[in-house]
């Protein structure tokens, strides 16, 4: 009798032993922690540019910058673009914009091959120009005042770690007026940069 109920529990101890197996394997290993995504840009811009009392000029230029996730939703974004167009209202001067700009970015979507994003920047700019004066002659110099932007645009994933982002924002700056007054620029921007992600992808 007693080598039966040792017979017993051996038995029960060998099958709990073994159903309890598998949900131990089932459990995989345990994940560490994932960095923050990191997108390194590089690319085009053009600006409509508008002079205040004088009309509208097209630049052209480079833009660059670098995002940081904060989540897979959010993220901070700085912004580095110069633009430049020559001879401006017949002058024989150029005018260009260089800003710097840092703000939020939200991903509404963030998919796979497809990703949208608005941001909101905020920083200054640079501007340089020739504003024509109703007497003749032009009011040159620069203005290194406060800017913004606002905007957005979509970022199509063709590689793991690289994609091409096509945006467009309000860019707010400053200039002079045939007056010889600070006035607000509105001008219309429009990005093609390509984006290397460092640390994963947006869209994983």
């Amino acid at each position: 009798m007693k080598n039966l109920m040792k017979l017993a529990v051996s038995l029960a101890i060998l099958g709990s032993m073994f159903f309890a197996a598998p949900g131990v394997r089932a459990q995989g290993p345990l994940q560490t922690g994932v960095g923050p995504v990191i997108e390194a840009n590089l690319g085009f811009e053009y600006i409509g540019q508008q002079v205040p009392s004088a009309g509208s000029v097209s630049m052209n230029g480079a833009d660059a910058g670098l995002t940081v996730s904060v989540t897979r939703r959010f993220a901070v974004r700085g912004d580095v673009g110069y633009a430049r167009a020559g001879d401006v209202f017949s002058s024989g001067h150029h005018s260009d914009i260089l800003s710097y700009l840092v703000g939020p970015v939200y991903y509404p979507t963030a998919g796979h091959h497809l990703s949208t994003y608005i941001e909101a920047l905020a920083g200054g700019a640079r501007v340089t120009g020739a504003t024509p004066v109703p007497s003749g002659g032009q009011i040159q110099g620069f203005a290194n005042e406060f800017a913004w932007a606002g905007g957005g645009g979509v970022e199509i994933h063709t590689w793991p770690s690289l994609a091409m982002r096509i945006g467009a924002d309000y860019l707010h700056t400053q200039y002079f007026d045939s007056t010889a007054t600070l006035q607000g620029q509105g001008n219309l921007r429009a990005l093609v940069s390509f984006t290397y992600y460092i640390g994963g992808s947006r869209g994983r």
